[in-house]
């Protein structure tokens, strides 16, 4: 795939908290995917595209805030919790964790907008540089206006390089 946010790959590929979960289900269960709550909106094919992407890159970039996000919607019901949770920390485990402090969100005019999750994206992307993958709406144009690379599900899936 010749592209400019494979420019990022050595360093790696931020995941916004819902294209994660995907991705971290996904590992875990492909066929759990439009069955989970937090992931149903999504196919596998889907969940392919995000794996496909992720995979050219060096390793998968997280911050913090996901992180806490990614635990909130982890509400996978026993007998599947335990083993998801090793899937999901087996994941986490290869992932590189940038720390965001809060003092350098509040200096971003659009966190009332965003939130701190994205916020934080924002700037690890800054800090990376990295990619960010999002389907978050509401995140594109501030990561955009900031000079981030982003990818988009939407983009992806329109994106003919995927298909193969």
């Amino acid at each position: 795939m010749d592209t400019p946010l494979l420019q990022h790959a050595p360093r790696g590929l931020l995941i916004d908290t819902n294209l994660f979960l995907l991705y971290v289900v996904g590992v875990f269960d492909r066929k759990f995917i439009t069955r989970f709550k937090g992931t149903n909106r999504y196919s596998e094919a889907d969940f392919e595209l995000v794996h496909k992407l992720a995979s050219q890159f060096h390793r998968i970039v997280t911050t913090p805030y996901v992180i806490a996000e990614l635990s909130n919607l982890s509400r996978v019901r026993e007998p599947r919790r335990r083993k998801y949770f090793a899937c999901l920390v087996e994941v986490l485990r290869e992932a590189r964790e940038v720390h965001i402090e809060k003092e350098a969100l509040f200096r971003y005019d659009v966190l009332p907008f965003i939130g701190f999750t994205d916020a934080s994206l924002l700037e690890a992307a800054r800090r990376g540089p990295y990619c960010v993958l999002t389907d978050d709406e509401k995140s594109i144009g501030p990561l955009l206006e900031y000079g981030c690379e982003v990818a988009t599900l939407k983009t992806l899936r329109g994106t003919e390089w995927f298909a193969n």
